[in-house]
């Protein structure tokens, strides 16, 4: 996965690295918005999702940095929640956004300084592990009794099977698929992302 030697000494423009960003944040909002998986069949479990949309998150971080990477998942979230803001009233968002930089950010900042295949399967998993924690500990203290008290109190009697049983599981599935299809996707889309 490592880049074009000539690619890597172009400097690339504030407008290519803006569009860039804005064409993967593009595709991320849709594959957010268009193909969200429930896993679990049985509520409150049913809210959780398996999405696809940190892919493109991911190749951005890959490209150009950790910090296009988060901007990425940044406009995903808010243009889904501005096209739908009493979904979840914003939690559902706030939990997406904050378990996607949980994998993307440690995943880019790893390739960022290791620029090989290697490097990017360190961040990778770096990334899972990451990911999967953070999302067990920020839904059991900030996501499900924000939860709680927007929607269904009744969900806290269930709140550590759901953070650190379903929630472990959906982001532990939902980053291996993402780590997988980008490392798949990264090496034919590398010359297009270095444009």
């Amino acid at each position: 996965m490592t880049n074009n030697p000539s690619a890597s000494k172009k400097r690339t423009t504030p407008v290519s690295y803006i569009t860039k960003i804005a064409v993967l944040a593009a595709l991320s909002v849709i594959l957010y918005a268009f193909i969200r998986i429930p896993l679990f069949p049985v509520p409150p479990f049913n809210v959780l999702k398996l999405d696809f949309a940190s892919i493109p998150s991911l190749l951005g971080g890959f490209a150009m940095g950790p910090v296009a990477g988060v901007a990425i998942e940044g406009i995903k979230v808010l243009v889904k929640f501005a096209a739908d803001p009493t979904e979840t009233a914003g939690v559902g968002e706030l939990s997406n956004f904050i378990v996607s930089i949980a994998f993307i950010l440690p995943a880019s900042i790893v390739y960022k300084y290791h620029k090989s295949r290697k490097g990017a399967v360190l961040g990778m998993i770096t990334g899972v592990l990451t990911c999967v924690i953070v999302g067990a500990l920020s839904n059991y203290f900030i996501i499900v009794p924000f939860y709680a008290k927007m929607f269904m109190p009744s969900i806290m009697n269930v709140r550590v099977v759901f953070a650190f049983g379903y929630c472990v599981a959906l982001n532990a599935i939902k980053t291996i698929i993402a780590s997988v299809l980008t490392y798949a996707l990264y090496k034919r889309l590398s010359p297009i992302l270095h444009l």
